[in-house]
């Protein structure tokens, strides 16, 4: 008996359905109060509209974060000492609606927001398909089994053993800017790729 040890995979790919749109606060200046001040202000501006969205039913949740407020201190190349207060924060929302993925990421980054747009899947989807393509893996495994068995002059017996590291689909991130003019930004929709893999152990006859 010869124990065969083969890796199957299978992989499909769809187009995304959900965008999370991260859009970071930061506001610096000498003096706190004002940095605290200005800072909480953009924060408010961001979750009221993430806060619209969410309500509109173009995006499914949104969260604000707390926010925090930081020293910052340097020395400039002639010895200059610098001290600032940076007030940070952050503002997700998750858009269903791809159409205002655009608009949205301008919006918020004249705001002054940096915003971070990362793609992905329904978990629904990503559990159907998942399941779809784990029967390919699996075959793909046998029949790697089968061709070496087949070059050895024997033929596989049973499986002995089977595991599993499905991957899933992976978010993709892309960093929005702010807009260089009124017109809007084309924003294409990535397809996401959802993986299965195996690795399998056969023993021949």
């Amino acid at each position: 008996m010869t124990v065969i040890t083969t890796v199957g995979s299978a992989e499909r790919h769809l187009p995304a359905e959900r965008a999370t749109l991260i859009a970071r606060v930061s506001v610096s200046h000498t003096d706190r109060a004002t940095a605290i001040a200005e800072g909480t202000a953009l924060h408010n501006r961001l979750a009221e509209r993430a806060g619209e969205l969410h309500a509109s039913g173009d995006a499914t949740w949104h969260h604000a974060s707390t926010l925090s407020t930081g020293v910052r201190q340097w020395v400039d190349h002639d010895g200059t000492p610098h001290r600032e207060h940076v007030t940070s924060s952050s503002v997700q929302v998750k858009l269903s609606n791809l159409n205002r993925v655009a608009d949205t990421v301008e919006q918020l980054s004249a705001m002054g927001a940096t915003v971070q747009t990362s793609w992905s899947l329904t978990e629904a989807t990503r559990t159907g398909v998942t399941r779809e393509i784990r029967a390919a893996a699996v075959s793909a495994a046998r029949q790697e089994a089968d061709d070496f068995a087949s070059a050895l002059g024997t033929t596989i017996a049973r499986v002995a053993t089977l595991r599993s590291a499905d991957a899933g689909a992976a978010p993709m991130a892309l960093r929005g800017a702010a807009p260089a003019s009124h017109e809007s930004a084309e924003v294409s929709i990535p397809d996401l790729a959802v993986r299965v893999e195996v690795t399998a152990e056969f023993e021949t006859s």
